[in-house]
């Protein structure tokens, strides 16, 4: 064989095989951007997401807030009525003392008295069941934010 003839079949061989690299490259590049096509869709779902959870995040430490806030109230609440019942308490042992020693005049003052206490001490009862009620309510609302929070 001449090489004439040689080149050109060396000619064909060298664009046959050049076809095929470029085809093969080409291919890896359309996979390539199936994939990257895929992953920029995953990242806005993932992005979607964060915004999601980011918001959840902000509502509930909101919650929290107010939650805290809520908790102080009650107990300053329930700590005032403690005092005014403690307080009332005194005064009726106190007014309990003095009609004993008291003359008949007096007994009808401390009578009036007690009668004035003992409606103060029911409504500071009343006040203090109110506060408990508040504190089952808030014990709930405590559980269900754990709740939402452990979701």
């Amino acid at each position: 064989m001449t090489a004439n003839r040689l080149l050109p079949i060396l000619n064909l061989f060298g664009c046959v095989l050049i076809t095929g690299i470029i085809v093969a490259q080409w291919l890896k590049e359309h996979r390539l951007d199936d994939t990257i096509s895929g992953l920029y869709k995953e990242l806005a779902t993932t992005r979607d997401l964060l915004d999601t959870e980011q918001k959840r995040a902000s509502a509930l430490e909101s919650d929290v807030v107010q939650l805290k806030e809520s908790v102080q109230a009650t107990m300053d609440a329930r700590k005032e009525s403690e005092e005014a019942l403690a307080k009332i308490i005194a005064e009726g042992d106190a007014l309990k003392a003095v009609a004993a020693s008291a003359d008949q005049a007096n007994q009808e003052q401390v009578t009036v008295w007690q009668k004035a206490l003992n409606e103060r001490d029911e409504k500071i009862r009343s006040l203090n069941e109110s506060l408990k009620t508040t504190r089952a309510r808030l014990d709930e609302a405590i559980a269900k934010l754990k709740e939402a929070g452990a979701r």
